[in-house]
């Protein structure tokens, strides 16, 4: 060999040599057993975990790594560059990105599909380039990830994150040091593009003590945030007081509040509200549910905000309304169970026997109620290894189970919210929908008014003379209606109200024929904005009652959402909405229901609202009368917009 050759295989060795002391790609390689020891006296070398990041987006990121069962806890850690900005530790459970598993629309825990559906992930089918190319193996149809060790998973939420990233940020999720694989990157992420922040910026921040929320966001942590412990520390003493004096219950801290004050003696840093609860002492899940629901309408009396959700209540002070605490139900069922419509992410028992009622602890900004057995509902609620921190904790994902016979149907909801929205809602004049209706010839001197809310357009058309009779099953609604004709007519001359769920078939039924029976004219079936705020099944009741009570003459007039709205976005988008076909409820009207069209349109410009703009369904209809010929307007009627 001559020396050019030499040196060229010397300087390509070389090269090789620093190509693999600079490449940290090796994660998973055990030791073998008859390769040297450490020096003695030297530092042992933290050995390679095997793991993997399954999936990174926008706004979760979620991985698992596989370790020998009974591994001391593993330290997850997601880095920006050089920068830190957070850490969680790897848990027992299911790989989250399974087949099955909640990512891609399973349940974990359930069995497997027979023919598992495709989903837009890890494993989805990737459009093939190439003529030789095949779609990847499917995986497992559970949350199983084949490995003879114990897998562990982990998640981070980062929505907040991109604003500070530039496009040569190197995104890395590290353990012992060491990144894991980032599926379709590699061993670091770069964003997409930069943005409008620098990094410094967040190290600032998070200098300052500003810390990645639960749900991804950058916030002045819990621990650090005087002002919020404040706030929701007087909004619980005055939720608890309410409770114990109108339903004897003492509601104590549950979740998140709850691992704080047994873990870390106050505050999470991450957490984002204040979380308490009471014992029920109903006996099964639905009667626990509609008295949650009691409990949220008693307390917007009281002058609370409420919003309703499934499985518990978000309370605010109108006069601190960024503050909120969450009340949940909890309730003994009929085999002695402590149960949680919310949900636990344990896998442990508790029952009625062991709850030993609570105790007064103090905590940041005041005091409050913990369970004397705190340690083990903590350990129910969030699994054996409650005592590490996990800021990427994430209830959709490590949630094990949860009491759904409890939680509150779509109805409970809506109730909630109407009674809600009403207390706080205050209209001066008609709607837009009023101001066409009532300019037309052929609206009668009657109008009933279905799914009246507060009364807005009822004493509009009072006012225009009309004798009106509004029903909504919100008694919140009726009351503030009541209240407001007596304020905007002569002692609500003109104008009543019954409270009234229209579902109730025979009750609607009895109220209409009483008010129609009383009328020497027509009347008008009016119904604003109602139709795509309940379900299907209470339409077709409401529907077909009307349908027996309308008399030849009488008018039927609705506006409503349609099924072209539904991607549009809301400025009231916290309550039910059903979204239906416009041409589809017209042939209903006139081939099921006997009514004649006057005129029907469909499109925006009907009625703005703030930054909104819906698509609306309008409709005029008449029940045939002698004037009609065969069922139809001598001419015809208006149609707009209709396809």
């Amino acid at each position: 060999m001559n020396a050019r050759v030499r040196g060229l295989a010397g300087a390509a060795g070389r090269r090789i040599g620093d190509s693999i002391r600079r490449t940290p790609e090796v994660v998973t390689a055990p030791v073998h057993p008859t390769q040297p020891t450490q020096p003695t006296g030297s530092r042992p070398r933290a050995r390679p975990v095997v793991g993997v990041v399954e999936q990174f987006s926008k706004r979760l990121v979620v991985g698992w790594v596989s370790v020998p069962k009974g591994s001391p806890p593993l330290r997850v850690t997601l880095q920006l560059g050089s920068l830190k900005v957070a850490s969680t530790y790897a848990t027992v459970s299911p790989s989250m990105s399974g087949s099955l598993s909640v990512l891609r629309g399973g349940i974990p825990g359930a069995e497997p599909r027979a023919r598992p559906r495709r989903y837009a992930s890890a494993n989805a089918k990737v459009p093939l380039v190439h003529g030789w190319q095949h779609p990847n193996v499917r995986g497992p149809r559970d949350d199983r990830r084949n490995s003879r060790r114990e897998i562990r998973t982990f998640s981070f939420r980062v929505h907040s994150l991109w604003p500070y990233l530039k496009r040569k940020t190197r995104v890395t999720v590290r353990v012992n040091g060491s990144p894991l694989p980032i599926y379709g990157h590699g061993m670091f992420l770069r964003p997409p593009r930069s943005g409008e922040h620098a990094l410094a910026d967040l190290r600032a921040k998070l200098k300052d003590g500003y810390v990645l929320s639960q749900y991804g966001g950058l916030q002045l942590s819990k621990k650090l945030d005087v002002t919020w412990q404040k706030q929701v520390m007087s909004l619980y003493q005055q939720t608890r007081a309410f409770l114990a004096e109108e339903f004897g219950y003492e509601p104590f801290f549950i979740y998140g509040t709850l691992l704080g004050a047994v873990r870390e003696r106050g505050y999470i840093g991450h957490d984002i509200d204040f979380d308490a609860a009471y014992l029920s002492r109903m006996r099964s899940g639905p009667e626990a549910a509609a008295e949650l629901q009691q409990i949220g309408h008693a307390l917007i009396r009281q002058g609370f905000m409420v919003e309703c959700m499934r499985s518990c209540l978000h309370i605010f002070d109108p006069a601190e309304p960024k503050a909120r605490i969450d009340l949940f139900h909890t309730y003994v069922d009929s085999e002695d169970r402590l149960r949680f419509p919310f949900g636990i992410a344990g896998t442990s028992t508790v029952l009625g026997a062991d709850w030993k009622g609570t105790q007064e602890i103090d905590f940041p900004g005041g005091s409050g109620l913990v369970p004397v057995n705190a340690e083990q509902i903590v350990e129910h609620l969030y699994g054996d290894d409650w005592s590490r921190p996990k800021p990427g904790f994430n209830w959709n994902l490590d949630r094990t189970s949860n009491a759904e016979e409890g939680t509150l149907s779509v109805e409970q909801r809506s109730s909630v919210y109407w009674a809600d929205f009403y207390a706080r809602m205050e209209y001066t004049e008609g709607s837009t929908f009023f101001e066409f209706v009532n300019s037309r010839p052929e609206v009668p001197q009657l109008v009933l008014d279905i799914g009246c809310g507060d009364g807005r357009d009822s004493c509009a058309f009072a006012a225009a003379g009309r004798t009106v009779v509004g029903f909504d099953r919100s008694e919140v609604g009726i009351e503030h209606a009541r209240l407001q004709a007596a304020a905007k007519t002569e002692s609500g001359d003109g104008v009543s109200f019954e409270v009234c769920d229209v579902g109730d078939a025979d009750r609607l039924s009895r109220l209409l024929a009483a008010q129609l029976a009383e009328s020497d004219g027509p009347a008008m079936f009016y119904l604003r904005f109602f139709l795509h705020s309940i379900p299907e099944d209470v339409q077709h009741t409401l529907m077909h009652v009307i349908c027996d009570q309308a008399r030849p003459g009488d008018v039927f007039a609705a506006e409503f959402r349609t099924d072209k709205d539904e991607g549009k976005s809301k400025a009231h988008g916290k309550h039910y909405r059903r979204f239906q076909n416009a041409a589809e409820f017209s042939r209903c009207l006139v081939d099921d229901h006997g009514f004649t069209v006057l005129h029907e349109e469909e499109g925006t410009g009907l009625s703005p609202y703030k930054d909104e703009d819906p698509v609306l369904y309008r409709v005029i209809a008449c029940r045939p009368s002698p004037e009609l010929d065969g069922g139809r307007l001598q001419g015809g009627g208006d149609r707009v917009g209709l396809a």
